[in-house]
């Protein structure tokens, strides 16, 4: 009988890693709230069900686990919900994290005290109960604050403020979308930041993928912190790529993780890392499913797969086999209800574009974006050289018309 792997998240972002653990010869049981999940397609069976809540979906996927099939191992794929995924894994006796350390990683005040604890570099934050606090904490950080919810996902609810005026707008906005209605304030620190992706084996953190996050939209879009993708290989200097491993391996080590996987978000200061925050699951944005394997040749997919079934993970498989240049940005139109989206088709037979998409539909109400979940679709290009990368994003950009009216 085959072993049955429970993937938690079956929504766009999880579709190619879907397809790479089915591909492998994995049976998967996807787990969504969203029964037409387009995920779906490559699992043998599906549980509809929030992944996100553990109340929620314990009880069906243990009436699976004992009246349909046992379930053998259980990830995240592009969900973040390290803390159900173990508590699943706990209760079925299956690998795992331990509660413990998920739940620290999806608490961002108790995290960062962790990273304050341990000498691991982070910006300074404090955790705010009223609107009034901020203005004594921000008035000391020149390039204003990041404002946040607690124990929010991605970067909803995420403002930066540099004026007193706009920081009541920005707790309310951060409390509307936090579970626990808990705010995180903290300093913005104006450096070039990354995206890493690491997998830990027996307690050493090997990161197999480092991205520069492209901010050029903030200005643009401000006070909401709107990421357009990003670049790989980093532009950083191999001093600063050493930094960040080093850093990485200091969380895994501060959160007594031996097995998984840290998605880290790092922000520099001259040449020092500093910690903005980790999540210890397989990253979103299409980043570990994509860019990744486009850049390096490795799969983060699988060794994060091969974790949860108590297999071993040889280290010689997180080698970069080869080394091209990826370039991913979003697709923001001018704000109104979509009436026509052409030139996807032609774009994606492209020399060099490796996936594009559009996602908004006509008749679909585009707003101003909050965050990069306000896009209306996506290119990523892959070349052997960064300039026919760039080339070719603009060229892509271009050809995509999404027009809209009021």
């Amino acid at each position: 009988m085959s072993k049955n792997l429970l993937v938690l998240g079956a929504g766009n972002q999880a579709i190619e890693g879907l397809r790479q653990l089915a591909a492998e010869g994995w049976r998967l049981v996807g787990c969504d709230i969203d029964r037409n999940a387009p995920g779906f397609v490559y699992c043998a069976d599906t549980i509809i069900a929030s992944a996100y809540h553990f109340d929620q979906c314990l009880p069906k996927i243990e009436t699976y686990h004992n009246m349909v099939q046992p379930i053998d191992g259980v990830m995240c794929l592009a969900i973040d919900a390290p803390h159900v995924a173990a508590r699943i894994a706990h209760h079925l006796m299956l690998p795992g994290i331990s509660i413990a350390t998920a739940d620290l990683s999806v608490n961002k005040v108790a995290l960062k005290s962790r990273f304050l604890e341990q000498g691991i570099p982070t910006p300074a934050f404090r955790e705010i109960y009223h609107h009034e606090e901020l203005q004594d904490f921000a008035i000391r950080y020149p390039n204003g604050v990041v404002v946040k919810p607690a124990d929010s996902r991605g970067s909803k609810g995420v403002s930066w403020v540099r004026r007193q005026a706009g920081l009541y707008k920005a707790f309310f906005h951060a409390q509307e979308w936090s579970p626990s209605r808990r705010v995180i304030v903290e300093d913005f620190m104006p450096g070039p930041q990354i995206s890493t992706e690491s997998i830990i084996l027996d307690g050493v953190a090997y990161t197999v993928g480092i991205s520069d996050r492209n901010y050029e939209l903030l200005e643009k879009y401000a006070p909401y912190i709107v990421e357009n993708g990003g670049d790989l290989p980093s532009l950083l200097s191999d001093e600063h790529i050493k930094n960040a491993h080093n850093v990485i391996q200091s969380v895994a080590t501060a959160l007594e993780l031996t097995n998984g996987i840290i998605k880290g978000d790092l922000v520099f200061n001259g040449r020092q890392a500093f910690v903005i925050e980790v999540a210890l699951r397989l990253s979103g944005g299409y980043f570990c499913t994509y860019e990744i394997p486009l850049n390096t040749g490795v799969s983060t997919v699988l060794p994060v797969a091969r974790l949860a079934m108590g297999l071993r993970v040889n280290p010689d498989h997180l080698t970069p086999k080869f080394r091209k240049y990826v370039i991913q940005r979003y697709i923001f139109p001018t704000p109104g209800y979509v009436t026509s989206v052409a030139g996807i088709e032609k774009i994606c037979s492209m020399e060099h574009v490796a996936h594009a998409e559009v996602w908004s539909k006509i008749g679909d109400y585009i707003q101003s974006p909050k965050n990069a979940g306000g896009s209306a679709g996506v290119v990523m290009t892959c070349a052997p050289t960064r300039k026919e990368a760039l080339e070719t994003m603009q060229k892509a950009l271009t050809g995509i018309r999404i027009t809209t009216k009021n």
